[in-house]
C-alpha cells in the first residue's frame, strides 16, 4: 500500500521537470512585456506579438489540479493560459509558465478593462447591443441564444467560481445561464458593464 507514495512522487517531479522553463528551451526564451498602452510578447527567434488594450480580445482560463486522499482535496497545481487576439487576427498563448502569472493575469485584464469598459458602457447606454460571447448585454437585458432574455431587473448575480460564469435570476436556486470562462472575451469589461446594469 505505502508502494505507491514514491511513484506519485515521481510523476509529480517529472511533471515540474518538463514544465521548467530550463527545460523547454523554447518556451524560456520567449519574454512577456507589459506596457501603459499594450502588450509585447517575444516569442523568441525575432517573432514578435504587439496589440493595444483598447483594441485586444482576451480569453482566460485557470485550471487547479487536486490530490484527493481519503475524501480530502488538496491543490497540487494550478495552471493558467491566456489567449490574446490583435485586430489582424494574429493570436497568442501566455501559459502559467511564463514568471509570475499571479501578477501579470490580473494586470492584463485590469488594463483591457479601463481601456475598453467606458467605450462598451457607452455603445450599451445608446442602445447597441454588445456581445462577450455566449452573452449579449444591452440596455434592456442580458441574453444568450439558448435562454432568450433577462430583464436586468431580474438579475440577482453574475458570479464567477469553478470555472463558469453564472448569471443568476432572483428567488431562482439554479443558474439562469452558465458559460466557461474560457468562452467570454474580456471578462473584467463584461463583468464591469453588466454589474453597472443589474442590482
Amino acid at each position: 500500500m505505502g508502494g505507491g507514495y514514491p511513484l506519485l512522487l515521481s510523476a509529480l517531479s517529472i511533471g515540474a521537470l518538463l514544465n521548467s522553463p530550463n527545460f523547454r528551451k523554447k518556451l524560456g526564451s520567449q519574454r512577456l512585456h507589459l506596457f501603459e498602452r499594450g502588450l509585447l510578447v517575444d516569442r523568441g527567434a525575432g517573432q514578435l506579438f504587439a496589440v493595444r488594450w483598447d483594441q485586444a480580445v482576451h480569453y482566460q482560463e485557470t485550471v487547479q489540479e487536486v490530490i484527493i486522499y481519503k475524501g480530502t482535496k488538496t491543490p497540487y497545481n494550478t495552471t493558467h493560459t491566456s489567449t490574446l487576439l490583435a485586430p489582424n487576427g494574429t493570436r497568442v498563448q501566455i501559459s502559467s509558465r511564463f514568471a509570475d502569472f499571479g501578477t501579470w493575469l490580473p494586470l492584463i485584464s485590469e488594463a483591457i478593462a479601463r481601456a475598453q469598459a467606458q467605450k462598451v458602457w457607452e455603445a450599451v447606454r445608446e442602445g447597441q447591443k454588445v456581445s462577450h460571447g455566449p452573452f449579449s448585454v444591452d440596455a434592456t437585458g442580458i441574453s444568450t441564444e439558448r435562454e432568450g432574455v433577462l430583464p436586468w431587473s431580474a438579475v440577482a448575480t453574475i458570479d464567477v467560481g469553478g470555472g463558469f460564469v453564472a448569471v443568476r435570476q432572483h428567488g431562482q436556486p439554479r443558474a439562469w445561464a452558465l458559460a466557461k470562462v474560457e468562452t467570454v472575451p474580456n471578462l473584467l469589461v463584461f463583468l464591469t458593464v453588466a454589474s453597472n446594469l443589474y442590482g
